[in-house]
């Protein structure tokens, strides 16, 4: 039985932020109702295409409810959601159940009801502690929030807990930065996301950066900040386990790890990507759109649901090619050398040596126990890196 991720996108926001390109809304709550039953169909259909492939129906070792905003959903249409897929689908006991979650839409009372329903990590959108940086991101919480939506996880029984944390902002000084980190590592939580902020375009963001409302983000100071952020991170025992991510012994995120390894994940819901079953898809953008199309057939063989846009299978170029992307984004584990040349059937130097040398001659990876992983100074030029494996 193949095991699988399940991505579950919720699409909906209270406000959106100034940075934020994700696949969201703020003007259609009245759809939520109608969207979680389109979901439950989704992830009802495409286990039913499952059941027709030799593998049967997928084992699902980690949910992730991601958006949007999670949180906006009551505990019924959560339990809806999770009640359809833990009938259609093999979900292990032991399953890794995230929901992200933005500090203030959350209560002691949801969260214990989140915690009845076998949710078992929280990720909260936290991205600084100061009220300047909030402001401009377009927050809509304060960091007095964060700290009380952290207390309210544990006083639910939450014991695996992440925030989210967003460097390299216009005008941010290291010594901010740092006031962020020292207000964030006295919650003791068991994994941070730390993501240097990307200016995408149609959002508010490039339209300030645009018309000169704010300057662009400095890379040799996020490059300072990212650096300080590891050191103040290792102080406190976090384990640096990918390039964006640390996390406590034993409490990496277990669902991000599927993609890291660039193994098979069910993504559903509207705008979520997947791999599984030969083919690389994506699932209709627009939720209206997204509803719609879930009254109808499956567009294709598993995992090909009725709401998919796009699809196309995945050859043995690309694999391995993104197989090497994502495996040494992993900072410990690196690329499993004998593994890859067991999936297929070539050795990485075999398919890729030119490179790997070249790369190695600039330090900038390294070889371990059969492993190829990402050097110091590789971790800071990883995008250097991934383009040539592309």
């Amino acid at each position: 039985m193949t095991a699988y991720a399940l991505y579950l996108h919720i699409p909906f926001c209270r406000q959106r932020c100034s940075y934020c390109d994700f696949n969201t809304y703020t003007t259609l709550g009245e759809l939520q109702d109608a969207y979680v039953v389109a979901l439950a169909r989704e992830i009802r259909q495409v286990g039913a295409l499952a059941a027709d492939e030799p593998a049967g129906t997928p084992a699902i070792r980690t949910i992730f409810f991601g958006g949007g905003t999670p949180s906006l959903l009551t505990t019924a249409q959560l339990e809806h959601i999770l009640t359809a897929a833990r009938e259609t689908f093999a979900v292990a006991g032991d399953a890794e159940i995230t929901l992200e979650a933005n500090p203030g839409t959350v209560s002691l009372d949801y969260l214990a009801a989140l915690r009845s329903l076998g949710v078992n990590r929280l990720s909260y959108g936290v991205q600084s502690a100061l009220p300047g940086e909030l402001a401009l991101l377009g927050r809509a919480h304060d960091f007095a929030a964060a700290v009380e939506a952290a207390r309210l996880a544990r006083a639910a029984g939450f014991d695996n807990l992440n925030l989210d944390l967003i460097y390299g902002l216009p005008g941010q000084s290291v010594d901010d930065w740092r006031r962020t980190l020292d207000a964030v590592l006295p919650l003791g939580v068991e994994h941070v996301s730390l993501y240097c902020l990307t200016i995408e375009p149609g959002t508010p963001m490039q339209r300030w950066l645009h018309n000169g409302t704010i300057q662009p983000p400095d890379p040799d100071t996020a490059a300072d900040q990212y650096e300080a952020a590891g050191a103040a991170l290792a102080g406190a025992g976090f384990e640096h386990y990918e390039i964006s991510n640390w996390a406590r012994p034993g409490r990496a995120c277990r669902h991000n790890v599927v993609y890291w390894r660039n193994e098979p994940y069910l993504g559903l819901g509207a705008g979520a990507h997947g791999l599984g079953g030969g083919y690389r898809y994506q699932v209709v953008r627009q939720p209206r759109a997204y509803v719609r199309r879930m009254a109808g057939s499956p567009v294709g063989p598993f995992p090909l649901s009725a709401a998919v846009a796009a699809y196309h299978p995945v050859g043995r170029v690309e694999a391995m090619s993104d197989t090497a992307i994502t495996q040494l984004r992993l900072l410990q584990e690196g690329l499993d050398l004998g593994a890859f040349a067991g999936r297929f059937g070539q050795t990485f130097d075999e398919v890729y040596g030119d490179t790997v040398r070249q790369l190695e001659n600039w330090d900038l990876l390294r070889r371990d126990d059969g492993h190829l992983l990402l050097t110091e100074r590789g971790r800071f030029l990883s995008n250097q890196v991934f383009y040539r494996f592309v």
